[in-house]
């Protein structure tokens, strides 16, 4: 009889989802949304957890949540209490600061502390990138020049493993679709906010569609056409798409830009990576480190830098080899099997205690 692992999410997404079935695998996975709509529902959200708890912790025997912050404080208290093993799953906003656009759950007080007691109270942390644990940041001069766990909550004495995302490389993959030339594409959520433009880049993409007239840009994640912003005429920005229907999309584009001010991991870049996009990325985050030597880093956040990166990309003479190396560097790092051959390392150390 397989044992139960309790998870924690805010909101359940393709990585959630690849993550419970990681964990299918020898556990029968009890999931928990806290999904938050705005912080007077904190509470009410906070009860519910509560009433799950209490009904399964003792059953269970491993606590694993994704991303630390309102949601993860109270299983890591009951996990604790009750001597269950807990993991965090630390994937990017709750590692980092920035309060020049007001993100990252050190840049608030409460959620702050919250999030530091969470991962000093858990067992492990397995942040999805190093990026996440300590790490210089030399892309902008307005914030921090060190991001990560390490830097945010001092003194942490929890063990942690770095453990990268997975990917389903089987569904990700060019379709043969003509792919149109000087096309650029990026996606981001919540585009409404500026602080949301500005921290996913899309203030850079917005920069770059003015800088390149003939060219085509395309933005997924509007919510409606309620942006306040000047967009050009070559610029177009959609509502998402289906995120089993983005492989036709990545197909299509010649690049893929992703531009973000911090980044914990970037799944779509790797997506489009794998579907055969050159990646152009910010030096931010870990971005780099997913680009590696597959395509083209903009090492600060000027018009003028990316500028030139953009006018290098499109004059590469090795665009086929570099689509063809971008796939096959995520293929080869990035694989759902390492993620799950990692990741169990760590509960089966843990469950051994």
């Amino acid at each position: 009889m397989k044992k139960t692992a309790l998870y924690f999410c805010h909101i359940p997404t393709s990585f959630t989802k690849i993550d419970t079935t990681i964990l299918s695998k020898e556990f029968h996975v009890l999931a928990h949304e806290f999904s938050i709509g705005s912080a007077i529902g904190i509470p009410i959200l906070w009860f519910k957890q509560i009433v799950f708890l209490i009904k399964n912790i003792k059953q269970s025997s491993l606590v694993f949540c994704m991303f630390a912050g309102y949601h993860s404080i109270l299983p890591v208290v009951f996990a604790r209490l009750f001597n269950k093993p807990c993991i965090i799953v630390a994937g990017g906003i709750d590692a980092v600061s920035f309060p020049s656009v007001n993100y990252g759950n050190f840049n608030k007080f409460f959620l702050g502390k919250l999030t530091a007691y969470s991962f000093k109270w858990c067992s492990h942390i397995a942040p999805i990138s190093d990026y996440l644990v300590d790490s210089p940041y030399v892309y902008q001069p307005n914030d921090y020049p060190r991001q990560g766990i390490l830097f945010h909550v001092k003194n942490l004495k929890t063990p942690y493993t770095v453990v990268y995302n997975g990917f389903e490389t089987e569904q990700w993959h060019d379709t043969n679709i003509t792919r149109r030339p000087n096309t650029f594409l990026s996606i981001a959520s919540n585009l409404e906010s500026e602080s949301r433009r500005m921290i996913k880049g899309i203030d850079m993409v917005i920069t770059a569609a003015k800088l390149f007239p003939a060219y085509t840009f395309t933005v997924i994640g509007s919510k409606g056409n309620n942006l306040q912003v000047e967009v050009p005429t070559n610029l177009s920005i959609i509502p998402f798409i289906p995120h089993e229907q983005l492989r036709e999309v990545y197909a299509q584009h010649d690049y893929y830009l992703q531009l973000s001010m911090s980044e914990g991991f970037g799944n779509t870049l790797a997506e489009a990576m794998l579907c055969g996009c050159i990646p152009i990325g910010a030096n931010a985050g870990a971005i780099p480190f997913i680009i590696n030597k597959n395509g083209f880093i903009v090492q600060q956040k000027d018009s003028n830098t990316l500028q030139a990166v953009i006018k290098s990309a499109v004059a590469n003479t090795q665009k086929e080899e570099l689509r063809k190396s971008a796939r096959q560097f995520i293929l080869d790092h990035f694989s759902i099997e390492k993620r799950s051959v990692e990741l169990y390392k760590i509960i089966h150390a843990l469950l051994k205690k």
